[in-house]
């Protein structure tokens, strides 16, 4: 024995890994964001928010 520790095995990526890391996810969440955005900026409550002048 040398006393050196014997490096792990490398694991496989779980499925939710190779997902999260896909391109298209990153694309996907941005574009669900703006969506988001925008159909809460047209919606009623943004006017509720908006101080009356």
């Amino acid at each position: 024995m040398s006393g050196r520790f014997q490096a792990a095995a490398p694991k496989a990526p779980s499925t939710l890994e190779k997902i999260t890391k896909s391109p298209l996810f990153t694309v996907g969440l941005n574009t669900a964001y703006f969506v988001a955005g925008i159909a809460f900026i047209q919606s009623p409550l943004m006017e509720m928010l908006v101080p009356q002048l």
